[in-house]
């Protein structure tokens, strides 16, 4: 099949910024930027390489698209009347999403009494937007032998959450990751890093790739936990995920220096032995390794770690980077999320006004090493656009604190889109980002120039995925 556009302007690639007026795709690749007679007229408008996400979760984003939102939820009894109506329509265990105590008027974190007589006996798991913390009601901790006030950090928020996934029937699960196959294709995604999936989410998204339905090019990263079962013949395994801490939001990430609004350094929740162990089986695998690493001390065992590893190198997050730290990444892909700045609107609180200028150094880090965008969905909206604009813009429109202090970190609109697509690809080792010809033809139509306007006013028209029109 042949497909060719003209009178259109076509950004190749952005980094070097180079721009054509006409394209032709065959059989799903790239042929040549000539202009055709029996070309599509587009009119002016524009076609930028589709968006690569570095790192998301689509169990989690299935998960979320059919569990309780508590996105922007601004007090605890506001929860609850939010919960009591998800509830009323619903059977079985509940799952919710997204709540934030820093934005609640109460001032406090909840717990399981703000929502026992609520749910009764069905288990409830509300996780908190960082994916690092959740509530709990009393009947869960009863049928997992816990006793508590209804708040699970880290590690046992894993296991809680593994059991209540459990209790989800076969064919629900197989809904949920379609479910959100097909959002992140029509938000102008083609090609995502799948990370920390399990061995059966694995089978799931395998036989979804095999049926052909959805032509979402997946990259996983295992758990390390499931690396010993690891299928070497698996093509679309990349890599293993290991964590050295938790999150800003939880006061879990890792800190060489005490918060500056509590008592802690925050948690290391895997040992450097292990890592080098994980590491270690990973080279034999022939996988790449990628850290989360969110404070500057768990960068320092991070970076450390991956000296021994002998394929990709990933550390995702790196939200807090001293200055001593940035040439250490040479080598090391720096997988962001720019959307935490808005996310993080306590960030400064967090870490002070002295440390402010170490959180999310976008600029600095594209100076030393390849910077790769993605959304770590659902933590953040599946929504590149809304990556770009605060990439680009750091919250300042919103109000955001940390930009009074970081705006020198500002990318421009060719750098922030460059790292949303090549930057991506190369952290992903995959060919891919660019329109080049022998590409797979993974493009959007835009209706304006995305590089002289705002991103959330720019509208994608048309999405293709290996030249073929999906959404």
């Amino acid at each position: 099949m042949k497909i060719a556009f003209k009178n259109c302007n076509v950004y190749s690639s952005f980094i070097p910024k180079v721009v054509h007026h006409s394209i032709v795709i065959e059989n799903g690749k790239i042929i040549s930027f000539n202009e055709e007679s029996d070309a599509i007229d587009l009119n002016g408008k524009y076609i930028i390489p589709a968006f690569i996400d570095s790192h998301l979760h689509l169990d989690e984003i299935g998960l979320y698209l059919n569990s309780l939102d508590l996105r922007g939820v601004r007090s605890i009894d506001e929860l609850r009347e939010k919960l009591r109506d998800f509830a009323s329509k619903t059977k079985g265990p509940i799952i919710g999403h997204g709540w934030d105590q820093e934005l609640f008027r109460e001032k406090r974190w909840p717990k399981k009494e703000d929502v026992d007589d609520i749910v009764g006996e069905r288990p409830l798991f509300l996780s908190r937007v960082c994916l690092h913390a959740a509530l709990v009601n009393s009947r869960f901790l009863e049928i997992m032998g816990k006793n508590g006030d209804g708040l699970v950090f880290e590690n046992e928020f894993e296991i809680f959450r593994r059991k209540l996934i459990s209790l989800i029937p076969n064919e629900l699960k197989l809904k949920y990751m379609e479910d959100a196959m097909r959002y992140v294709l029509s938000k102008g995604i083609c090609t995502v890093g799948y990370v920390s999936c399990s061995l059966e989410n694995l089978k799931i998204v395998e036989n979804l790739i095999s049926s052909k339905k959805y032509p979402l090019d997946v990259n996983v990263y295992i758990n390390a936990e499931d690396i010993e079962n690891y299928d070497k013949g698996n093509r679309i395994i990349k890599g293993v995920k290991l964590f050295v801490d938790g999150s800003l939001g939880a006061r879990t990430a890792l800190l060489s220096e005490k918060y500056e609004d509590n008592d802690t350094y925050g948690e290391q929740v895997t040992s450097f032995e292990k890592l080098r162990e994980i590491i270690d089986r990973a080279n034999k695998l022939g996988l790449d390794v990628a850290i989360h690493a969110i404070g500057d001390r768990a960068i320092d065992i991070a970076l450390d770690a991956l000296r021994y590893a002998e394929n990709g190198k990933r550390i995702e997050h790196a939200s807090v980077v001293r200055d001593d730290q940035l040439k250490k990444f040479k080598g090391i892909h720096a997988v962001v999320q720019p959307h935490f700045i808005i996310s993080d609107f306590w960030a400064v609180k967090r870490v002070g006004i002295k440390r402010a200028r170490y959180v999310y150094r976008f600029k600095d880090l594209m100076k030393e090493t390849n910077v790769a965008f993605s959304t770590d969905a659902p933590v953040e909206p599946v929504d590149p656009l809304l990556t770009i604009d605060a990439a680009i813009n750091r919250g300042k429109n919103e109000g955001i604190e940390l930009s009074k202090y970081t705006m020198d970190q500002a990318l421009t609109y060719e750098e922030a889109y460059h790292c949303y697509t090549a930057g991506s690809a190369m952290a992903l080792g995959i060919k891919g980002g660019t329109l080049l010809p022998g590409m797979d033809a993974n493009f959007l139509i835009l209706d304006r120039d995305p590089l002289k306007n705002d991103p959330k006013e720019i509208m994608i028209l048309e999405i293709f995925c290996r030249g073929k029109k999906i959404f």
